[in-house]
């Protein structure tokens, strides 16, 4: 498992845990339900679709990636964004795909992962994956805290 390979790592997993999913949770359960197709502006991403892009990358570097099964939460951003139930739900399975990857052995994260497409390529390992998903739920979780500040919403503590 991740968290034996190194403290650093199980550092990381605890504070995803215990400060960063309960945060997310937090800001969804205080964002607006008129609010979730708001943008502060044009051309960014409203507001509940950050929480839905969350649960499509880690659907995507870890389902599809790294096991080989399609992605299933891809393409949100052209839709009209879902009630806070169902995205509450593709958070849920954003965390079972995480607690998954927590419990993968040591191969899992020196491995490294190809792709190919028509105008890309990728070759990553488990590591860096780790550290991607890791970086990116804080860096939208501070989009979406921002997003609640200027709709004169007090965020959730970091």
């Amino acid at each position: 498992m991740l968290k034996d390979i190194n403290p650093l790592f199980k550092a990381q997993i605890d504070h995803w845990r215990k400060r960063i999913k309960p945060g997310i949770i937090e800001a969804l359960e205080a964002a607006p339900d008129d609010k979730l197709d708001w943008t502060p502006s044009e051309g960014m991403i409203p507001l509940g679709m950050i929480f839905l892009h969350m649960a499509e990358t880690s659907d995507w570097w870890y389902d599809d990636i790294m096991k080989g099964k399609p992605a299933t939460e891809l393409a949100f951003l052209d839709k009209k964004c879902p009630s806070k139930d169902q995205i509450a739900e593709h958070l849920e399975e954003h965390w079972e795909r995480l607690e998954r990857f927590f419990a993968e052995d040591e191969e899992a994260f020196k491995a490294v992962y190809e792709r190919e497409g028509e105008s890309w390529q990728i070759a990553r390992s488990g590591y860096w994956i780790f550290m991607h998903l890791f970086e990116h739920d804080i860096h939208h979780r501070s989009q979406i805290n921002h997003y609640l500040r200027i709709l004169g919403i007090a965020p959730p503590k970091i």
